[in-house]
């Protein structure tokens, strides 16, 4: 993985781990709606998938690069990948 996407991931796993630690302290705390759990944790649902477009685009830059894979190919798939990670 590229320095910068792994950078990048790292930033935002931290991000989703403290995510997740604020999520679990309203629900311990139990001055929470059933929707607010809801909204935040769809919040953390779509930050794995940021996530995990960052690693899929960066698998496929890197594979693409190495067959020799035209710049237009690698756009390409990349459209792909943001259509199917939304």
């Amino acid at each position: 993985m590229q320095k910068q996407n792994r950078d990048d991931v790292l930033r935002r796993l931290k991000s989703v781990e403290g995510h997740v630690r604020g999520v679990a302290k309203m629900v311990e705390e139990g001055d929470v709606t059933y929707a607010e759990v809801v909204q935040q944790t769809t919040a953390i649902f779509s930050a794995i998938r940021r996530i995990n477009t960052v690693i899929l685009k960066d698998f496929v830059e890197e594979r693409a690069e190495q067959d020799g894979a035209s710049e237009e190919l690698i756009r390409d798939l990349f459209k792909a990948i943001d259509r199917v990670t939304k």
